[in-house]
């Protein structure tokens, strides 16, 4: 019934906006919702809410910050960390004062005068404040593809040709994507279980919070995708977790995101949180610790650098197997085709070595 009530109200909206909007059309969002659209061109004020890693796809998409008037603090903040200024600076000056105590402020985002607005599909409180302004809203969803991220960013890419009427170049993107998964899969087929390192992602380490990824979150999609067996997959989603857990599971290989500060020399170096004893554990002890590396976003969840997370965690899950994939040269050709910008050796090493500063988010 609500769906037809959608069906129906989208159809009385393009009747009625026709003539003011030009060519009104109208698309199928992630959260199930036709939403009634301008023609392309009369989309000229964008509003990112709740959904982080997306102003980075938008400028992939875009090649630019162009039409982009407002987007969540954590987003803006992970901007000012990241690549993405150098596509296109004005990404930083972009208004996040619509969003107060981590909420849409309704005032401040009509002030944006908006044309369109994009949002977290997933949530729904957002999704009814944005359908009471009468603002085009159309939901992305991050689990819309069980947590596959090559596939999440393709299907965020797809909605964003349809919105923007630029299929063609959505179309490159996706294919970018796919080819870079099944080249990998092809090298990592025929693997056997103990062929695989057990990899702990560490996905928040403060003194607040000590979690993992389970199954059913980005990290399981990035172990199985990479050839690599997740320590915490009889865990489910963002799991909290101990060290007598680590130590039971003595993981070969440990990753830390950037929503956490720590670094792997803190590890090495037996810095972790008070009485957290890292110095037994296997991947400490053969130094296999690794920082998850930020381009243009943090690389654990979804991102516009998705294709070039999957080559990293295969070649240094399998540094044989991949021994002539030249990830650095990977990185620079990725970014002079989409991002249209040329990489010079620091910027490479900066993408590895993400700063402290960097850590938040989500």
């Amino acid at each position: 019934m609500k769906k037809t009530f959608v069906s129906l109200l989208a159809a009385v909206l393009l009747a009625v906006w026709g003539t003011a909007w030009g060519a009104p059309r109208s698309v199928m969002d992630q959260a199930g919702r036709e939403v009634v659209l301008p023609d392309a061109s009369a989309i000229q004020r964008v509003v990112i809410t709740s959904l982080l890693p997306l102003p980075s796809v938008y400028v992939l998409f875009q090649g630019s910050a162009d039409r982009l008037v407002g987007m969540h603090p954590a987003s803006l903040s992970a901007a000012r960390n990241s690549l993405l200024p150098r596509v296109d600076s004005r990404v930083t000056r972009v208004s996040s004062s619509f969003i107060r105590n981590g909420e849409i402020n309704v005032e401040e985002l009509l002030n944006l005068k908006p044309d369109m607005v994009l949002f977290n599909a997933n949530n729904a409180r957002e999704r009814e404040i944005l359908e009471k302004t009468g603002i085009p809203a159309v939901g992305l969803s991050p689990s819309i593809e069980d947590f596959d991220s090559v596939e999440t960013i393709n299907s965020w890419v797809d909605l964003l040709g349809k919105i923007f009427q630029r299929e063609d170049w959505a179309a490159g993107i996706v294919q970018y994507g796919r080819k870079t998964y099944e080249d990998i899969q092809k090298r990592l087929a025929g693997l056997s279980e103990k062929e695989k390192p057990r990899v702990l992602m560490l996905f928040r380490y403060s003194d607040t919070e000590f979690k993992t990824s389970g199954s059913r979150f980005f990290g399981q999609y990035w172990c199985d995708a990479s050839g690599a067996v997740n320590v915490a997959s009889e865990l489910k989603g963002m799991a909290e977790i101990n060290m007598e857990q680590v130590y039971e599971w003595d993981p070969d290989i440990i990753y830390i995101t950037n929503f956490s500060a720590f670094q792997p020399e803190d590890l090495y170096e037996n810095k972790g949180l008070p009485g957290h004893d890292w110095s037994g554990v296997k991947a400490v002890r053969e130094r296999r610790v690794y920082k998850f590396p930020l381009g243009m976003y943090r690389w654990f969840p979804p991102s516009s650098d998705t294709p070039l997370t999957l080559m990293f965690l295969a070649k240094t899950n399998h540094p044989e197997l991949f021994e002539d994939l030249d990830l650095r040269e990977e990185i620079r050709s990725y970014y002079r085709r989409f991002y249209r910008m040329e990489l010079t050796d620091e910027d490479i090493d900066g993408i590895f070595a993400p700063l402290r500063e960097a850590a938040g988010g989500v």
